[in-house]
């Protein structure tokens, strides 16, 4: 890991932030302090495996964050993408992840996929956002939010259609198979 590096990780899911922890908690060289799992405060704590229960902090009845000066602390923070709302509610200003990475964005709604950049990211901050045009957000019930592709579109394809995204530039975009 790059020393100074402050490292943000949304996914649309638990279950793919839980395993990103997991795959860090087995890397030699990251110290398990040094890693935070951000949950939804009221997140079923009997649904979170023991292995990601040290990563992260319950106290009373709902999961919190740390004191503001020990989360500064974390080199790497994991958080699906609405409960990252919650670093920021916690006094994370914009600037300090210089990487925030957005996976797999294109099965989220685009409103879920901005929570972090609306909340977090300064101009230094390097922005990754991983998708598939295979994938597409779920299912979205209003009409309203359905109509003329709203909500039914994700950030991800979104990007993909404008410029420089929708030239294939390998500056911007990678394919990977």
């Amino acid at each position: 890991m790059c020393t100074g590096s402050k490292i943000l990780v949304c996914t649309p899911r638990n279950s793919t932030s839980d395993a990103l922890i997991r795959s860090l908690l087995d890397v030699d060289g990251v110290p398990k302090t040094k890693l935070f799992r951000a949950n939804a405060a009221f997140r079923d704590m009997d649904l979170v495996p023991d292995d990601i229960m040290q990563t992260s902090m319950f106290k009373g009845e709902c999961f919190t964050c740390p004191p503001l000066h020990e989360l500064k602390a974390f080199d790497v923070v994991t958080s699906t993408f609405m409960s990252s709302f919650r670093l920021h509610g916690a006094g994370i200003e914009p600037g300090h992840f210089s990487h925030i990475f957005l996976l797999d964005a294109s099965s989220a709604m685009e409103p879920e996929a901005t929570v972090a950049l609306a909340n977090l990211v300064s101009e230094e901050t390097v922005i990754v956002i991983t998708g598939s045009s295979r994938d597409a957000p779920r299912w979205v019930r209003s009409q309203i939010g359905r109509r003329n592709n709203g909500l039914k579109r994700s950030l991800f394809h979104r990007l993909m259609e404008r410029e420089p995204y929708s030239k294939d530039d390998p500056m911007y975009v990678v394919h990977v198979s």
